[in-house]
């Protein structure tokens, strides 16, 4: 067991059987002509069209979104119902805001940005729901659209980037599997924790008014998140929502302890377009662009085989706990501990 000295910046306990440090273990609606005609690009999806969008009838629509074909060609929702994550309702979910009988995200719709039928001029573009002539909130101005190069498929890591029928967009780059701490959700890599169109799993959408916190559906946001917009986000990092609601970094900036600027801080690392904690973020373990495989999470930055953590918690000291399982031996901060026995539980604990 470590000495008092050594957990100045570590504090380890035993639970169990084993107790070590741990690692990386265990605008919206419109109809384009298929084709290639659309003016976004990307990957393909059914029939030519890009990714998320259908040929319906020689056209590419978003028939998650379309009332007129809702879920499939053809299937057309009732008089006063809107088309809502595919199915047929008489409100929106999953974020989204009914305006003129389409559900839409204000947050990044030309024809409604910021407010329904509140259009933007010639030239611009919908950017956190403001119309203007540049992308911001870590967002890239790509054909006439404002887009998240980190998981867009048509517009992977830039705009010309698109991916491959059948890949997705991961960490800005194209994949077969999203990364960890992501799951691929019709095409598209999406955090089910806070994903309000895919909370918990693919296609669990929220009820209007609702966030999805923790991968549940709800009426407030937890763990230390703030409702934005009808999404749960974390105001210390969001360049969208950097220190507050509304509040947008500008191109190429990036928001690190809620201040908007081109360097990160607090011990955090810029990828792509935010500040990620490389000992904690499973999409960046360690570095840019290296994602813990599976279902595995990340902690300490270290990618170690044969270890398994399952459950991260922090608790009102800042001091994160991570439990799993591993074989072997473990290795980190140059200490190595042996297993017992063919699979044995850690438990870890990181003072800050």
């Amino acid at each position: 067991m470590p000495s008092s000295t050594d957990r100045a910046s570590w504090a380890v306990a035993a639970l169990a059987v084993s107790f070590a440090l741990g690692a990386c273990s265990g605008g919206e609606g419109e109809t384009t002509p298929s084709g290639g005609g659309s003016s976004s690009g990307g990957a393909s999806g059914p029939g030519g069209c890009p990714a998320g969008t259908t040929d319906c009838g020689g056209m590419c629509t978003a028939t998650k979104l379309d009332p007129a074909n809702c879920g499939a060609c053809g299937t057309a929702c009732a008089a006063g119902e809107v088309c809502s994550q595919g199915q047929c309702a008489v409100a929106c979910g999953g974020g989204t805001t009914k305006c003129g009988g389409k559900c839409v995200d204000r947050s990044l719709d030309r024809n409604n940005c910021g407010a329904c039928d509140q259009a933007c001029g010639s030239g611009e573009v919908c950017s956190a729901g403001q119309c203007g002539l540049i992308c911001v909130g870590g967002t890239t101005k790509c054909g006439g659209r404002c887009v998240d190069t980190d998981t867009d498929t048509g517009h992977c890591g830039s705009c010309d980037g698109a991916c491959a029928e059948g890949e997705v967009c991961s960490a800005g780059e194209c994949a077969l599997e999203c990364g960890s701490g992501t799951t691929k959700c019709s095409g598209k890599c999406v955090d089910t924790e806070l994903d309000p169109q895919n909370c918990g799993d693919c296609d669990q959408a929220c009820k209007a008014g609702e966030v999805c916190s923790g991968g549940e559906c709800a009426t407030k946001c937890g763990g230390g998140t703030t409702k934005c917009g009808g999404k749960c986000v974390d105001t210390e990092v969001d360049p969208a929502n950097c220190g507050g609601c509304g509040k947008p970094c500008g191109p190429g900036e990036v928001c690190s302890a809620e201040k908007c600027g081109f360097e990160c801080a607090g011990g955090t690392t810029k990828c792509g377009n935010g500040c990620v904690d490389t000992d904690l973020d499973p999409a960046n373990c360690g570095s840019c662009g290296k994602a813990c495989p599976g279902d595995q999470v990340c902690a300490a930055g270290d990618n170690i085989t044969d270890q398994l953590g399952r459950r991260i918690a922090v608790d009102g000291r800042n001091v994160m706990f991570v439990t799993g399982h591993f074989q072997g031996q473990l290795n980190l901060g140059g200490k190595t501990l042996l297993s017992s026995g063919q699979d044995d539980i850690f438990l870890t604990a990181l003072a800050p």
